[in-house]
């Protein structure tokens, strides 16, 4: 199936090159929108989908860029007209959770009757395919959304700083030869004024650039072939791809040039092996997120610190990844545990529910659950689920305009002071839009902003408040007047914001997904981490690290199928931020091999981590942060039911011996006891400032740190025989009956010693 499909693909594809109509033979102008994308998710297509819906686009005149799959169309109240024949595109799986069996072939089974699942990864990519309808083969959307054309100034001035910050060798010398030298590492340019626009020089531009980013200290491919050769003939097809992607997302348009000379050699390329076409999509993708890296540089010079528990997350996301992954994973990304190129290239296969909220009053609930309405009991709202159709369910459509609770005075004044009262600074009225916001708290110094706010007013005005350097959480709800509601406007209040709550969900998942793209870029063009400031200063190894263009450490923020979502920047100084719109609940990043059976720690901070690796041998996890500890240990706890797992805190005494909350510890026991694992805290003298393992470790040496290490772990191991026997007693006072009694899952024991100094 897989080959038929990329026979097809390319067949029809050298076909276009011999009529001049491939897509990155036309020329587009600046501003124009032609890299198709996906209405209902606003997600581009990507790598050979994204070429291969550009040139089905092209016999049947489609003008819109717009493509969807036929339920996604109906779910926009459109349909699809009778007789039009959809467009098949694939993504591929490389790995998943599949289910763990016994030695009989039966599911193995957690204590919640669940069955246990675990990481897998594929010898052969698992493929999809799917089938997208044109926005021009659908009636009832409404028309393409006009995408604002970039003034010329900020067009080149965007392009002019992705040539700066390259740092690429670019020399201008009359004539009319454009073209990059591999063995001066050099491009050379005919003069601006040669150019009949902007546009057309910067296109030019970055189509060299692009045949630079394949020096063997960047992306390393294989460009050592004379012009006119087959060879250079496929690094042409990828640059010009290249400049394809570029071109409309910078808005300078596409100048195919003079590609006339190449095309006979592609066509002989592509008839010998098809899937040389796939290859160079994927390279082409490659070849313009490197390129784009250092525009995203340029735009985000000062990133906002985020916790990890800050931002909610809203499910875990399928390993997908588009045919143009084929064999082309980059040596930079190979070096972590699991690949981080990984893409959504079809976003029919999202699995976020879209549900629309009803109005429903409690007297009418049984006619609406009859048409299909199903009940959130989060929410407290009837939904209509996707894909049903909601003329029934007009009479219970929320009506324009909103209901709200009354309440005294101006919310906004009562959750300013809420605020001021939780030691938080705000300048002006605080912003009550369902997002988070970080800003600085009393005791904050420069950059520093230590305190989050949530806050809306849909219904009822309510909001939360955490101040991170106190530890102090509220919750706040602005005063209400008696209010006399009917049922109906209850309910429709109940509707508006569970649809509201939906929406800004959405929107949380839209930025995660374009973050770990932004983040990806990044990523691939760091180079490996070595003698770094922070990695000297606390004693400890890079672990497969990366390093930017500043000289930022960056540490990646993934998920347990190995996606990168965000990455931590450390500083020489040692002041870390994450990356600004990340997904960052239950992110963390594995030191160590996580196969043979044993024991696991899971730590806060990166350092931490990689000390506690050091000392035991363990592979070892770091969290991040205290409130991000809770989320990375029930991830794993699923994936490893039988395994122990040590939740290595921070022991924050000298806050403790001040009166406040020892957060470091506290976490780390609810983090034990939620997963029924163990809690491993450093001990320290009272006038020590230390509160990790890696401070311990720096101030009582190697040594002094394994000790006590190896101590908690034998008390950890001693309360572990003891529940064992617990659980047995308790099964054999049950013997007879069909059920197993099993101990309380909160029951995780703090290991922390004293020793004498």
């Amino acid at each position: 199936m897989a080959n038929d499909y990329v026979e097809q693909v390319a067949g029809a594809l050298v076909e276009q090159l011999k009529q001049g109509t491939a897509p990155w033979q036309k020329p587009w102008a600046p501003g124009e929108r032609f890299m198709p994308y996906n209405p209902t998710t606003g997600n581009e297509y990507h790598g050979m989908n994204a070429v291969w819906l550009m040139s089905r686009a092209e016999p049947h005149g489609y003008a819109d860029a717009r493509w969807m799959t036929y339920r996604q169309a109906q779910d926009q109240n459109a349909q699809v007209r009778k007789g039009e024949k959809g467009t098949a595109i694939q993504f591929w799986k490389w790995q998943g959770l599949e289910s763990v069996s016994d030695a009989d072939g039966k599911p193995v089974l957690d204590e919640s009757g669940e069955p246990v699942r675990r990481v897998v990864r594929y010898e052969r990519p698992c493929v999809w395919a799917a089938v997208v309808f044109n926005a021009a083969q659908i009636d009832g959307l409404p028309p393409e959304p006009a995408r604002p054309v970039p003034a010329e100034w900020e067009r080149h001035k965007r392009a002019d700083a992705i040539l700066t910050r390259s740092g690429a060798t670019i020399r201008h010398v009359p004539g009319d030869r454009a073209f990059y030298r591999l063995a001066e590492d050099a491009i050379t340019l005919p003069e601006r004024s040669q150019f009949r626009s902007g546009d057309r020089y910067y296109a030019t531009a970055l189509h060299e650039l692009g045949h630079w980013t394949g020096h063997p200290s960047r992306l390393n491919r294989d460009m050592a072939h004379p012009f006119g050769s087959e060879g250079y003939a496929r690094e042409e097809l990828r640059a010009e791809i290249a400049s394809l992607m570029l071109g409309e997302r910078l808005g300078i348009g596409h100048d195919p040039g003079q590609h006339a000379a190449y095309v006979a050699s592609w066509i002989r390329v592509l008839g010998s092996d098809p899937r040389e076409l796939f290859r160079a999509a994927a390279d082409a993708e490659r070849i313009m997120r490197h390129i784009r890296a250092f525009e995203i540089e340029q735009e985000r010079p000062g990133d906002r610190v985020q916790e990890p528990n800050a931002l909610p997350s809203q499910g875990g996301s399928a390993l997908l990844s588009g045919p143009n992954d084929i064999a082309t994973a980059a040596p930079a990304v190979a070096e972590m545990r699991a690949p981080t190129r990984i893409r959504e290239d079809h976003p029919a296969m999202q699995t976020s529910e879209d549900r629309t909220y009803l109005a429903v009053p409690y007297d009418e609930k049984d006619d609406a659950k009859a048409l299909g309405a199903k009940w959130d009991p989060q929410a407290k709202a009837w939904y209509v689920p996707a894909g049903v159709d909601l003329e029934a369910f007009s009479p219970w459509l929320p009506a324009r305009g909103q209901v709200h609770i009354a309440v005294d005075g101006d919310p906004r004044e009562a959750f300013a002071l809420a605020l001021r009262e939780s030691g938080l600074c705000i300048d002006g009225p605080p912003e009550m839009d369902g997002r988070m916001h970080r800003v600085p708290v009393d005791g904050d110094k420069g950059r520093e902003r230590s305190g989050v706010y949530v806050a809306h007013l849909d219904g009822r005005p309510a909001g939360y408040i955490q101040n991170f350097r106190t530890g102090q959480r509220t919750t706040w709800k602005a005063p209400s007047r008696a209010a006399a509601l009917d049922a109906q406007d209850r309910a429709r209040m109940a509707a508006e914001v569970a649809q509201k709550r939906q929406e800004r969900a959405a929107e949380r998942e839209r930025i995660y997904e374009r973050t770990a793209q932004e983040v990806e870029a990044i990523w691939t063009t760091a180079t490996p981490a070595q003698a770094h400031p922070y990695l000297a200063d606390k004693g400890v190894a890079a672990h497969g690290l990366r390093q930017d263009a500043v000289g930022r450490l960056l540490v990646p923020v993934q998920d347990a199928d190995g996606r990168l979502w965000s990455v931590q920047r450390i500083g020489p100084d040692g002041v870390k931020k994450f990356y600004e719109g990340g997904r960052a609940e239950g992110g963390h990043y594995v030191i160590g091999d996580l196969r043979p059976p044993g024991p696991v720690l899971i730590a806060e901070g990166y350092a931490t981590t990689a000390t506690l690796h050091k000392l035991s041998g363990m592979p070892a996890i770091a969290a991040f942060n205290a409130g991000n500890l809770v989320h990375v240990a029930r991830t794993y706890r699923a994936l490893y039911p039988d395994r122990v797992i040590y939740i290595a805190g921070d022991n924050d005494h000298g806050r403790a011996a001040q009166g406040k909350p020892n957060v470091g510890r506290e976490k780390a026991e609810q983090a034990a006891a939620a997963i029924g694992g163990f809690t491993l805290l450093p001990s320290f003298a009272e006038n020590d400032p230390g509160s990790d393992w890696n401070d311990l470790a720096r101030s009582q040496g190697q040594d002094g740190a394994r000790r006590q290490l190896l101590v908690a772990i034998a008390i950890a191991e001693r309360e572990q025989q003891t529940r064992e026997m617990a659980a047995g007693q308790a099964r054999e006072q049950d013997h007879g009956q069909s059920r197993v009694i099993a101990l309380a899952p909160d029951q995780g024991r703090t290991a922390e010693i004293e020793l004498e100094r």
